[in-house]
C-alpha cells in the first residue's frame, strides 16, 4: 500500500517563488546594472516593436473607405447617375479625397471633387517654373543670399555666397523641390518674392485657374495658398508644352554645379523609376496638403496626366497614382476608325448617265477612344455629284466620327478611281438618253 505524499505547506511555495524572483533580479542586475533599468529597457524595446509594427502596417495597407464615390465623374457622367459605372473595373478604386485624370489634350476621364480648394504643397513649384520660363533669363548668374538659404524644409542645400545660374536653380526647384532654390529664383525674376507671387497669380488668372491663389513660390503651408485638382491638372498640361520643363521633370536625379559646389538632386517621385512611361511631373507634402502628386505618363500615342491630392502616406500616394494611370491606359486606347481603300459610299459622276465613283478612306486612321464613354458612331457626308474628269484621290466627301457628343475625328473621303471626261460621241449618246428618260421614264 503506497503512502500518500503530503503537500508542502503554502509557506514553501512562497519561499520558492521568492528565491526565483531574487535570482531573476540578480541576473538582470548583473546584465543591466539595476532591476528598474532592466524594466525600462524592456519597456523601450516593446514600444519600439509596437511603433515598427504600426509603421509597417501603415506602409503596407491601404485605407478601405470610399473606393468609388457617388460624386465621381467618369467621362463626364456621375457615378450616382449611372449604376453600370460601379461594375468591377469601370471606375478606379481610389481612397484619395480629390483628383483628376486627363489626357494631354484636355479630355477629363475621371474626376473626384475636382474644384475644391486645397493646400497644394510643393506642386506650387510647377507655377514657379512656368513664370521663370516665361519671364526669366536662364543664363543669369545669381548669388545665394541669406533669405533663400534659410527657408528650410525641402532644400537643395544652397550656401550663402555661392553663385549659380537660373537654369541650374530651375532644376533644383523641379527635381529636388528646393524651397531655397524657389525663393532665390523668385527674388531674382520678380525683384522681390512678393512681386514674383503677383506674377504667379497673374499667370493663374491668364490660364483661368479660378480656384487657385498663391502666397509663396515654394508651397509651405500658408493661409490663402490653395489650388484645386482641376486647376493643377490644367497648369501641368500647360507646363508640359515647354520643352525644357519636360526635359527636367523626367529625371529622378540630376547633378548641378555652382561656382563652388556640386549639388546632387533627388526627386521624391518614385514612379519615375517604377512606372512604365512615366515622364514626371511633381510631388508635394505638407501637414495641410497631405501627400500630393501630378504625374504624366506616355505609352505609345497615349499621354495622360493624373493628379492626386491629399493621400495619407507617401507609398499610398504612389499606389493611388499608379492605380489611376493603369485604369486610364486600360480604358483609353488607340482604336482604328478608318481603313485605307475601304468604300463607304458612291458619288454620281454628273457628266455620265449612270456612272458613279467609289468614296474611300484615303488612309488607315486610328484615334484614342475612351471605351466607357459608349459606342463610336460615324456620319458620312458625300457630295451630291462630281463633274468629270475625276482624279483618283480627289476629295468627294467627309467622314465624321463621334463618341457621344465628343468629336473624335473628321476625315476626308476621296475618289477611289479616276473617271475620264466623256468623249464627244459619248456626250451625244448621253444627250439623247437623257431626253428619252425624261419623256418615257
Amino acid at each position: 500500500m503506497s503512502r500518500l505524499r503530503a503537500k508542502p505547506p503554502f509557506a514553501s511555495y512562497v519561499k520558492v517563488a521568492s528565491a526565483r524572483v531574487l535570482y531573476c533580479r540578480l541576473v538582470l542586475h548583473r546584465r543591466y546594472g539595476s532591476f528598474n533599468h532592466a524594466v525600462t529597457r524592456l519597456r523601450r524595446i516593446l514600444l519600439a516593436a509596437c511603433a515598427l509594427g504600426c509603421a509597417l502596417a501603415l506602409l503596407g495597407t491601404t485605407p478601405a473607405f470610399a473606393a468609388v464615390l457617388d460624386g465621381d465623374m467618369i467621362g463626364g457622367v456621375k457615378v450616382a447617375d449611372a449604376p453600370r459605372l460601379r461594375a468591377r473595373g469601370m471606375a478606379p478604386d481610389l481612397y484619395v479625397p480629390s483628383g483628376v485624370l486627363s489626357t494631354m489634350q484636355g479630355r477629363i476621364l475621371w474626376a473626384r471633387d475636382p474644384e475644391s480648394q486645397r493646400a497644394m504643397a510643393s506642386t506650387t513649384k510647377i507655377m514657379t517654373a512656368v513664370v521663370v520660363l516665361e519671364h526669366g533669363n536662364l543664363d543669369d548668374v545669381i548669388t545665394v543670399d541669406r533669405l533663400a538659404a534659410s527657408v528650410g524644409q525641402s532644400s537643395m542645400q544652397l550656401r550663402v555666397g555661392e553663385q549659380i545660374t537660373e537654369r541650374e536653380l530651375l532644376k533644383g526647384v523641379l527635381v529636388q523641390s528646393g524651397n531655397d532654390a524657389a525663393t532665390l529664383i523668385a527674388e531674382h525674376v520678380g525683384g522681390t518674392v512678393p512681386n514674383f507671387v503677383k506674377m504667379m497669380n497673374a499667370e493663374a488668372a491668364r490660364l483661368n485657374l479660378v480656384n487657385t491663389h498663391y502666397v509663396n513660390p515654394h508651397g509651405l503651408d500658408t493661409p490663402g495658398h490653395y489650388t484645386s485638382a482641376d486647376d493643377l491638372t490644367t497648369l501641368a498640361r500647360y507646363a508640359m508644352t515647354f520643352p525644357l520643363f519636360r526635359e527636367i521633370v523626367r529625371h529622378h536625379s540630376l547633378t548641378v554645379h555652382s561656382n563652388r559646389y556640386t549639388h546632387v538632386l533627388i526627386s521624391q517621385n518614385a514612379l519615375l523609376l517604377t512606372y512604365k512611361g512615366a515622364e514626371g511631373i511633381k510631388t508635394g507634402w505638407t501637414n495641410n496638403a497631405g501627400y500630393c502628386i501630378v504625374v504624366a505618363a506616355k505609352r505609345g500615342p497615349i499621354e495622360l496626366i493624373g493628379t492626386i491630392m491629399g493621400a495619407n502616406t507617401e507609398p499610398g500616394r504612389a499606389q493611388q497614382a499608379k492605380a489611376l494611370l493603369d485604369w486610364g491606359f486600360a480604358h483609353y486606347r488607340e482604336s482604328r476608325i478608318a481603313t485605307a481603300g475601304v468604300t463607304v459610299g458612291r458619288v454620281k459622276v454628273s457628266d455620265y448617265v449612270e456612272r458613279t465613283v467609289a468614296a474611300v478612306s484615303p488612309q488607315t486612321t486610328s484615334t484614342p477612344v475612351f471605351d466607357i464613354a459608349g459606342p463610336v458612331r460615324r456620319r458620312i457626308a458625300l457630295d451630291p455629284s462630281v463633274a468629270a474628269p475625276v482624279r483618283k484621290g480627289q476629295v468627294i466627301g467627309t467622314e465624321t466620327v463621334f463618341q457621344g457628343t465628343t468629336l473624335l475625328a473628321q476625315l476626308p473621303l476621296t475618289a477611289g478611281a479616276a473617271v475620264p471626261e466623256p468623249t464627244a460621241g459619248q456626250r451625244f449618246v448621253f444627250f439623247f438618253e437623257r431626253i428619252w428618260r425624261a419623256v418615257f421614264g
